[in-house]
């Protein structure tokens, strides 16, 4: 506007001139001062509809410790030089804020013109990257006009990150305890450890546990302390439950992601130390608006869904645990989840009065949210340890 301004005010000043002093001079310089202004406004507006934009990315799946390098790039169908062309790069709040957010360029004999910027991931999910606010300014730069084309948009996953819990043994110890034995059932070869041996159940060893359980032949030919479980046990699966029904209180749209993005870490996180620990798990998480269920017998099973559960966390949908309940390979049910809700609360009590038994993991920072009392609550603290709730 205040090139426009600008224009206008030294176009007066032409005219005033010619009308005052020296009509031929003044006509001469008006008469440039409205010709070239067209000229220009007429060839910009041909060549911005000959303008359109890709967007390109070094990686299509990455994780949150790596940086991605954006490429945006820019071709005319014209020989007609393109005067100064400008567009903003908005990207979702999964990656850090970039350093600049607005970019001009302008071509010449060039066909294209490339623009990279790096961008670092923050919190897992599927990222959004648009090049939109495209405008056109005219040679003379005096008329802005935006250009003709929608806005380019790309998707970028980033995986959820698996993480070491420290101080897990309580928690898994409070998974073996609870983990039902089925005497009815005929024996079988089931192991929550990394062998097997028929009418026994095994698991590895965790601090705390009766030296007088522990295999001592089995141990020496595995290297590893194993322990006996009770008498023919049963093939009944920890359900390990990813809760994302709170992520949409959030107003705050970015504090909803990074909450959203732990929870998922965590739950997987938990599944990760369930099987390294030998403990066979079914996992439980939101895809295409329900919640679907698969079991996980080693990490890299682990890791596979980490890279393809960031898709679904946009969707969310309510655990209701009738689903998850009833059946032998579901009885221990441990969720994950921002909120300990009334109602979640309310279906965990029914539960566990049903034989179930079911354990919360909430991030320590939330704990002042879920108020609710359930038997047996753990939080997750910000250095990936668990304890729980007093």
């Amino acid at each position: 506007m205040k090139a426009v301004i600008s224009y206008m005010a030294v176009l007066l000043s032409a005219l005033g001139y010619m009308l005052l002093f020296d009509r031929n001079a003044g006509g001469i310089m008006t008469v440039f001062l409205v010709v070239v202004p067209v000229v220009s406004v007429f060839l910009t507006l041909f060549s911005r509809k000959k303008i359109r934009f890709e967007i390109a990315v070094s990686d299509e799946l990455i994780s949150k410790k790596q940086s991605c390098t954006l490429t945006v790039k820019a071709f005319k169908s014209t020989l007609i030089p393109v005067p100064v062309v400008s567009f903003e790069l908005s990207v979702s709040e999964h990656f850090r804020k970039p350093e600049y957010d607005v970019y001009r360029f302008s071509m010449s004999e060039n066909r294209s013109f490339s623009v990279e910027s790096v961008l670092f991931p923050e919190v897992c999910g599927t990222a959004v990257i648009t090049v939109r606010k495209i405008c056109i300014t005219d040679y003379l730069g005096i008329f802005r006009f935006r250009v003709p084309v929608p806005e380019v948009t790309h998707s970028v996953g980033i995986m959820a990150e698996i993480h070491e819990i420290e101080d897990y043994s309580e928690l898994l110890r409070s998974i073996y305890n609870t983990l039902p034995d089925n005497d009815d059932e005929e024996e079988t070869s089931v192991v929550y450890g990394k062998t097997s041996v028929p009418g026994y159940g095994y698991r590895n060893y965790v601090p705390g546990d009766p030296l007088k359980r522990i295999n001592w032949k089995l141990s020496s030919k595995r290297n590893e302390l194993y322990v006996r479980l009770d008498e023919s046990s049963g093939m009944t699966l920890p359900n390990i439950i990813l809760d994302l029904s709170s992520a949409a209180e959030y107003g705050d749209k970015r504090e909803g992601l990074y909450y959203t993005g732990m929870i998922t870490e965590a739950a997987l996180s938990v599944l990760s130390m369930c099987v390294q620990n030998g403990i066979e798990c079914r996992f439980t998480y939101p895809r295409e608006g329900m919640m679907y269920t698969e079991n996980v017998n080693t990490p890299e099973e682990a890791e596979k869904i980490s890279a393809e559960i960031i898709g679904y966390l946009d969707k969310p949908c309510r655990v209701t645990l009738d689903q998850n309940s009833g059946s032998k390979s579901s009885d221990v049910n441990v969720i994950c989840t921002l909120r300990v809700t009334d109602e979640l609360a309310a279906e965990a009590e029914a539960s566990e009065m049903s034989g179930n038994s079911v354990k919360m993991v909430i991030p320590a920072e939330l704990y002042g949210m879920s108020l609710q009392n359930v038997s047996e609550l753990w939080l997750l603290g910000s250095e990936w340890n668990l304890s729980a709730a007093v």
